[in-house]
């Protein structure tokens, strides 16, 4: 019998590799995790009222990637990041280098943030807030660069782990968030929900993904130590309970809403504790997730209402003149450079489904609440999981209640992020309008 060189060689090369397991829904899965804690002083990000860089660490802070395929070979990674949150020039950066090296494409990877505000600044994320000198610019941009590294090695980590695998999804509740826009609402909407997505290989779980709506700020602008705060707390409580599950944690819509109490470790501790007990107590409780992985991305625009002057900026949201200051600054800079003020701001809008069991929605900015109550709202049929502080995290995203409220969130907080004005009334709407095209486009 004649053999042909060709077919020899590729069956020789097909036979020399692992063979390939699947479980029954066709799923593989890796997960993996790195240290991201700065090595070095930074300024930390999130409370402008910090005087001074970090002083040492009180936990470590993390990157962590969980990878899953499906029967179709297409592939979905999520990234955590113990980060306040990624700069759209960083996730630009970042998905190049994966969609190179680990061909993964750009709406099939999710940089999901905790938002400590125990965190390194990153990029140029709210330089307006501090009184940064030259040298501190040039260590966060070093770190930044280091990071970027990191977050693109930890994916293709996860990826070479990837191995048989069920996924199961669900949900539980947390009580510590409270509305904190009690002087326009006193009993504001508040989002307990805890969505999980545990990952199982060899019949054992390898990771749990869950999400909070609620700021990851029990910690005050005190704390000068790197800390994951509730979020970080929970993650470790949870790995240390269940040896060989790496937990990985996302911030849901939830930025109109603290953690009650705050403002101590012993704080801290509880509210990090609670979670991570609610999320141990419904792993055995979650359904078995099948079908195939679907994914969109859009960038959309939203337009800001006006640009403010810096005596407007101080008479309607009460701001203090050194940040004022700065702002202006740096609106002049960019009026040099760019020959105009940005009109708009795109928002990264994302979709992934897995079959019909699981809809994660995610949203950049800082995203109210409202945003998933009308998401259930509208799409009860879509099991949808609501998430912000995604791929960007440029500023406040206020619906169209909060902004017509006003205050911090309504778009004082813009300023901090470098923003010359509030949004204008169509924000809400906008985003809608992508979030229905998208979910219609994977179905």
């Amino acid at each position: 019998m004649t053999i042909h060189r060709r077919a020899f060689l590729t069956a020789a090369t097909l036979a020399a590799l692992p063979p390939l397991r699947l479980d029954a829904a066709g799923w593989r899965a890796g997960v993996a995790t790195i240290d991201i804690t700065p090595r070095q002083s930074l300024w930390m990000a999130g409370f402008a009222a910090r005087t001074q860089p970090s002083q040492g660490t009180a936990q470590p802070l993390h990157a962590k990637a969980l990878a899953i395929e499906d029967l179709r070979r297409q592939r979905v990674v999520v990234v955590t990041l113990d980060l306040l949150g990624v700069t759209a020039g960083m996730a630009d950066r970042i998905s190049a280098a994966v969609a190179k090296q680990h061909r993964v494409p750009r709406e099939r990877l999710l940089l999901a943030s905790s938002h400590t505000h125990s965190g390194p600044v990153v990029d140029t994320q709210l330089m307006v807030a501090y009184d940064v000198t030259p040298q501190q610019v040039r260590d966060v941009e070093a770190y930044t660069a280091t990071l970027e590294q990191q977050i693109v090695d930890v994916v293709g980590q996860a990826m070479h782990k990837l191995a048989a695998a069920t996924l199961h999804a669900g949900q539980t509740t947390a009580g510590f968030a409270a509305n904190r826009r009690t002087q326009y609402t006193p009993d504001g909407p508040v989002d307990h929900r805890v969505p999980m997505l545990r990952v199982d290989v060899h019949g054992k779980p390898i990771a749990v993904l869950f999400s909070y709506a609620c700021h990851n700020t029990t910690l005050g602008a005190t704390n000068v130590e790197w800390h994951g705060d509730y979020a970080g707390v929970a993650q470790a409580a949870i790995e240390a309970a269940e040896p060989g599950l790496t937990a990985l944690f996302m911030t849901g819509c939830g930025a109109d809403a603290n953690p009650k109490p705050r403002g101590t470790r012993e704080d801290v501790q509880q509210h990090g504790e609670a979670l991570a007990a609610a999320v141990r107590q419904a792993l055995p409780t979650l359904t078995p997730v099948t079908g195939a992985t679907r994914a969109a991305l859009e960038l959309v625009d939203l337009p800001f209402a006006a640009v403010l002057t810096p005596e407007e900026w101080k008479k309607r949201f009460g701001l203090a003149d050194p940040y004022v200051a700065r702002h202006a600054k740096l609106m002049d800079e960019t009026r040099s450079r760019a020959g105009a003020l940005p009109k708009s701001q795109k928002i990264p809008v994302q979709v992934w489904r897995f079959g019909n069991d699981l809809t994660l929605v995610t949203l950049g900015g800082e995203v109210v609440v409202d945003y998933a109550l009308r998401l259930r709202r509208e799409h009860p049929d879509d099991h949808v999981w609501p998430v912000g502080y995604a791929n960007d995290v440029f500023g406040y995203v206020p619906s169209r209640r909060v902004l017509d409220e006003g205050g911090y969130e309504g778009g004082g907080a813009l300023l901090y992020y470098g923003r010359p004005g509030p949004f204008d009334a169509t924000v809400e709407d906008r985003i809608f309008a992508s979030l229905d095209r998208l979910l219609r486009s994977t179905r």
